[in-house]
């Protein structure tokens, strides 16, 4: 069964996801598990928390790979890597950017990135960075697929700034609504939710 999945939305523009549980889950062993530790008003408002994320199949899926990443991290990296070097995986030119994204408005790599019609990895369109553990799988992955893109919003605003330096191919925006708003700056990438 493969890690990384896609959606209608995202398959025509060649994006692949990674998904966990949003908030607050009950793992297969019955322990609870807070995967948004900074989650704050949006935990109220998150989409990741209705609809067909609540469907029975898709939060198995989803809790699934929340234990597989937290009891079996050698493995989990190991597989992702292998995965990511499937088939599906390659380029698949040319990109479509949409309006008003011009090519003259990326820096060099993401230009080269859209030239060459790889793909992009979502990391979570649920939960989030819950130790800075898991962030550094998610950036020695990176490092390990330097063609792909990699790019996540998130609310773990502290955690993310200890970094001193990120692999170019791995993107973020924090994202607003969580308990570390105070933290952002202008200079940061950050989105409104």
């Amino acid at each position: 069964m493969p890690l990384l999945t896609q959606n209608s939305e995202l398959k025509p523009h060649h994006i692949f996801n990674w998904s966990i549980p949003a908030w607050y889950v009950r793992r297969t062993d019955g322990t609870i598990f807070k995967t948004c530790p900074n989650a704050g008003i949006c935990a109220k408002l998150c989409y990741a928390r209705n609809g067909t994320y609540l469907f029975s199949n898709v939060l198995a899926a989803h809790t699934r790979n929340l234990d597989f990443v937290l009891d079996r991290e050698t493995e989990w990296f190991d597989a992702m890597n292998l995965e990511l070097q499937s088939k599906r995986f390659k380029p698949k030119p040319p990109r479509v950017l949409p309006n008003p994204i011009t090519l003259n408005d990326l820096d060099d790599w993401m230009k080269e990135w859209v030239e060459s019609g790889a793909p992009a990895i979502r990391i979570h369109d649920a939960g989030d960075f819950y130790d800075e553990n898991y962030l550094n799988l998610w950036i020695k992955v990176a490092e390990q697929n330097p063609s792909l893109l990699f790019y996540a919003y998130t609310k773990e605003v502290e955690m993310f700034k200890k970094v001193s330096v990120f692999p170019i191919n791995f993107r973020y925006l924090f994202s607003t609504g969580g308990l570390q708003d105070d933290m952002i700056t202008d200079d940061d990438r950050h989105a409104d939710v």
